[in-house]
């Protein structure tokens, strides 16, 4: 086996924090974790001198490389070093597009300089920020075999898929005084040397890469002492104060993506203040669910915004005062006044939202390519096509013929405020009487509408793991609920006094505090709460919220690339911990890597991990040695990465059972009660 690193900074580019190359820590980094085979890949740029005097001082082989910004994504493409001199002129060649502007190249500019792919080896960012798009990795088949990932997770997803391409695991390290830890992503090859045309090969074959050089991909190198985990199951054991939780720690410094559930983070402390935390938590799951309901709520909402029934009145009002007045003094009746254009009204604006919304709709079913065969079962493809047109014709006419009257309408208004100054007969006030009762048509459609949404009813009944989640819609009970829901300082008492009149509400929360916006405004008229039913169907109790969000804290860990877990065992009951958080963990760690620390038989021995670790504080010599054990739990001993060994079975009684008397005692009073 053969372990390498493709993937190494040495020159610093304008994409790169600062740093300046060491030969020490290279040095360092070679010896430590034990290397057999390097590449150089700096960033859009490769340099010859430097790369020749690496070579003179490492006892391992180097191959010239760079990393190149290839169509919005990253490759890494690696010579034999057989021809350094042309090499090094053809990543001058990169070097320069990238000087003068240039933010990615594309494929064909890669073969201009590179000519023949196939002498190379190419190893693009896959599972990996950038990653590579499909149109790109086609184009440069079938001189890329294998793709880079960023994590054990995503290694063993490749490994397991057999159509994605061979996974590569490795630092993407800046090398430099700077490097605290020794980098512990490499990866495995089953080669007999580390020849260039070997490691090609090996590149090609799943079966030739792995993430540990005697466990395959079982193992992985997870701290920088060389200690590995499982890319499955691992548990850790430990008595107090031996370093089991400083572990997960040193752990989740290696890792970027990483789920971590500290010890009683999800147990109730506080009876008031985890029903708080409680009902703020799963109204935050469940949000999605809450704007769908409440969407078309806000949309009468928003449509009503600018209603304004009290200045519809007083517009009314003035109508009719003037109009009174206009019939009283007909003495002031004059030539300007008796004009056609003197009282015109104005022609309405139109609303074209109807007919967008219906081009729109047209539009998505010729476009629609999933369903095309149901659609055109009911409507053929070229009718959609007509309708379309004359839709169009339709908007186009009713937009011209709407221009029409805006250019009418401004030239009245001119004559008609030039008849105005000329005339001493009073003016009549400009009124819209169809507006108006659309208005108040609306008010009162707005009322019925709210009123049907705050009726009290059961809206969502959605099983969980075993529970059932309800959601109910109710009216508000108190100005406090919705101080609550906005989070601000803004006080709802006296909008609360309106609370019954919707239309009168929505006035009042009009005139508070800005910082609630008006898409905001339609969470304060209906209220909805969820609750969490047990198996029963009765409401769950703290205890059973807890088991319910450890359950689905573990559950939202697949995005991540490891799970960490510390003592789940915290506050809830054996039976428990055996059928529902024993059978969710197991699940997740098919999928990734997952570490639980526990001190509990039934999640430490009975969910039978892949994978043991002992934490241990041990005095040698008046000094205190931190040590972590670990191996297969079939395995009799324990080794630490120093080579101390202690027994299996003794880990487990100490650990999980109390002791081999206290277990052995317990055993006989158990066998007792049952004969």
């Amino acid at each position: 086996m053969k372990k390498i690193d493709f993937h190494i900074h040495t020159v610093q580019s304008n994409l790169d924090a600062s740093f300046t190359f060491c030969q020490d820590k290279l040095n360092e980094y070679i010896e430590t974790a034990r290397l057999d085979c390097i590449a150089i890949t700096n960033h859009n740029l490769f340099c010859g001198d430097q790369f020749a005097s690496i070579v003179k001082e490492i006892s391992i082989p180097a191959f010239p490389g760079i990393e190149i910004d290839l169509e919005k994504s990253q490759i890494l493409l690696i010579s034999d070093g057989k021809d350094l001199a042309g090499f090094s002129r053809q990543c001058d060649d990169i070097a320069r597009e990238f000087n003068q502007g240039c933010e990615s190249i594309d494929f064909e500019k890669l073969v201009e300089i590179f000519g023949d792919l196939s002498q190379y080896i190419l190893i693009p960012h896959y599972d990996k920020k950038p990653a590579i798009k499909k149109q790109t990795l086609d184009k440069l088949r079938p001189h890329v075999t294998a793709g880079e990932v960023s994590s054990p997770k995503k290694f063993m997803y490749c490994i397991n898929d057999p159509d994605r391409l061979v996974p590569v695991y490795f630092s993407d390290c800046r090398i430099s005084k700077r490097l605290v830890s020794i980098p512990i992503r490499q990866t495995y090859l089953d080669c007999g040397t580390a020849q260039f045309h070997e490691i090609r090969s090996c590149l090609s074959d799943k079966n030739k890469v792995s993430l540990s050089e005697c466990d395959g991909n079982s193992l992985f190198q997870a701290l920088e002492d060389g200690q590995q985990l499982s890319t499955g199951l691992n548990v850790i054991l430990g008595g107090r104060s031996s370093g089991k939780s400083h572990t997960l720690g040193r752990i989740k410094a290696q890792f970027k993506n990483v789920k971590y559930l500290k010890q009683f983070s999800l147990t109730a402390r506080d009876e008031e203040e985890d029903d708080r935390k409680f009902n703020e938590q799963l109204s935050q799951r469940e949000s999605l669910f809450s704007r769908e309901y409440l969407a078309q709520l806000q949309g009468v909402v928003v449509d009503i915004l600018d209603v304004d029934l009290e200045e519809d009145i007083l517009t009314a009002t003035r109508y009719v005062e003037t109009l009174l007045k206009h019939a009283n003094e007909t003495e002031k009746h004059d030539s300007f006044s008796s004009a056609a254009l003197y009282g015109e009204e104005q022609f309405p604006k139109s609303n074209q939202k109807g007919l967008t919304e219906l081009i729109g709709s047209t539009k998505n079913l010729i476009r629609n390519e999933e369903f095309r065969e149901v659609v055109e079962r009911h409507v053929s493809l070229s009718s959609l096509k007509s309708l379309y047109v004359e839709l169009m014709r339709t908007y186009v006419t009713n937009q011209e013929s709407q221009s029409k009257k805006t250019w009418v309408n401004e030239l009245v208004e001119s004559i008609k405020s030039e008849l105005k100054i000329r005339t001493a007969a009073p003016t009549i006030a400009e009124i819209d009487l169809y507006r108006i009762a659309l208005n108040i048509k609306k008010v009162e459609k707005f009322r019925s509408i709210v009123k049907a949404a705050r009726s009290c009813r059961v809206i969502l009944r959605k099983p969980v793991q075993g529970f059932e989640i309800v959601a109910e819609v109710s009216p508000f009970k108190g100005a406090g609920m919705m101080k609550s829901l906005s989070k601000s300082q803004v006080g709802f008492s006296e909008a609360f006094q309106s609370y019954n009149d919707p239309y009168d509400f929505l006035q009042k929360l009009k005139n508070l505090d800005s910082r609630i916006t008006a898409d905001e405004y339609h969470k304060y008229f209906v209220k909805i709460d969820y609750r969490i039913l047990n198996k029963d169907g009765f409401e769950a109790s703290g205890g059973e919220r807890s088991e319910f969000f450890l359950l689905q804290e573990i559950e939202s860990a697949h995005t991540s690339d490891i799970l960490l877990i510390d003592e789940p065992e915290s506050s809830f009951d054996n039976l428990f911990l055996m059928k529902d958080v024993n059978e969710i963990i197991r699940q997740m760690s098919k999928k990734m890597p997952v570490v639980l620390v526990t001190h509990n038989n039934t999640v430490g021995a009975s969910i039978k991990p892949d994978y043991l670790l002992c934490t241990k504080k041990e005095l040698e010599d008046g000094d205190v040695k931190w040590r972590i054990y670990s191996g297969y739990p079939s395995s009799k001993e324990l080794q630490s990465v120093d080579g101390a060994r202690v027994k299996t079975h003794d880990v487990f009684m100490d650990n999980l059972e109390a002791g081999s008397d206290a277990y052995n005692e317990r055993k006989v009073s158990y066998e007792n009660l049952e004969n």
